[in-house]
Formats: structure tokens, sequence, C-alpha cells
């Protein structure tokens, strides 16, 4: 199966875009061993997290509302209706049933409460996989290998926010409620952290 994803990717992903995967695919993998997650489920989510990437806004929106009602909020953010298509095409095309490979596609952009470990396995790979830059990566990465995946996302969903309000962009109901109940969990011990 990993094999016939890997080919399918590779035929509708330009070559930055599969390489991104791929680097998806081997921190989810590391990062899944160290936090008690099925490897394969991670490399499976990882490698489909983009698949709907290539695809128009319209086609997008037209598969996702044939499965599910899109709320107002996420109909008007584009850059976040790959996961929730993604997560169509992965079942639709490999037929993938597991709920928690397809919710780790679904939310790998926009997160939500109470995520799965395989969820937050897939979100924070998206991030620190190694062709990202970004300035802080390594500080969460840092997080992350130390065994503090709950604080990297964390550090990682407060960031988030703060580029979207300085950029006047609207910020998903679920991201804020992720970083809530991460902070709400996890806040006083994650605050000494960094």
């Amino acid at each position: 199966m990993i094999g016939k994803i890997k080919k399918y990717v590779k035929s509708i992903m330009s070559e930055k875009r599969y390489e991104h995967t791929l680097g998806v695919a081997k921190s989810a993998k590391k990062i899944a061993k160290m936090y008690g997650v099925s490897e394969f489920d991670a490399e499976v989510a990882a490698l489909l997290h983009d698949c709907a990437k290539n695809r128009t806004i319209e086609e997008m929106k037209r598969v996702i509302t044939k499965e599910e009602e899109l709320s107002e909020e996420e109909y008007n953010l584009p850059e976040i209706l790959h996961g929730f298509a993604g997560a169509i095409y992965a079942r639709n095309l490999f037929r993938i049933e597991e709920k928690n490979i397809l919710n780790a596609i679904k939310y790998h952009t926009i997160g939500r409460k109470n995520m799965s470990q395989l969820e937050k396995v897939i979100y924070i790979s998206d991030v620190i996989e190694p062709g990202r830059k970004q300035e802080g990566v390594e500080k969460i990465r840092e997080l992350v290998y130390k065994g503090e995946i709950d604080c990297a996302i964390l550090i990682e969903t407060e960031e988030k926010i703060k580029y979207l309000l300085s950029t006047g962009r609207v910020v998903h109901t679920n991201t804020l409620e992720m970083r809530n109940s991460i902070l709400l969990k996890h806040g006083k011990r994650c605050k000494l952290l960094f």
C-alpha cells in the first residue's frame, strides 16, 4: 500500500511538494515511534496529507460538500480545504476507512480540540519536517524530540495565531480550541520549557 500511495502522490505533486511530503512522512514515522503510535498509520497519513493540494478550490468544495456540510468559516478559508478534501480522496482512492488516519489528514492544518496522538504526530510533522526553515522551528523540533509534543504544538499554534492576526486573516475555531485545550492541560509545564 505504501508503494502505491507514494507512486500516486508523486504523479500528482510538484517535485517540491513531493519532497515536502516525503519529509513529513520521515518525521511522522520517527515521531510516531517515540509516542507509541503506529508507524504505518503515521506514514500513510503523512503521505496523503497534501493529496488534494493540487486541486482547484471549486473542486475541493464540490467533493467536500458531497460528504459533509462546511461551515461558512471553512467555506471561506481555501487554505484549509485540502485537508478536508484530502481525507475524502484518501478514503475513496485507497479505501482507507481508519477514522484516525482520515482525521489526521483532515485536521493537519487547523488541528482540533482533543486530537489523537496520530493527529498530533501529523500536525506537528507538517510543521517540523526537515525542509522547514521558518523562524522558531528548531525550538519546536527540540520539544517534540524531548517528548513534549503538546508543548511543541502549543508554541506552534500561538505563533500561527499571531501570524494570522498580523496579516488580518481568520483564525479557525478549531485552532483556537486546540490551543486553549492544550494550554489548560499543559500550559504551566509548557511555559517553563519556553
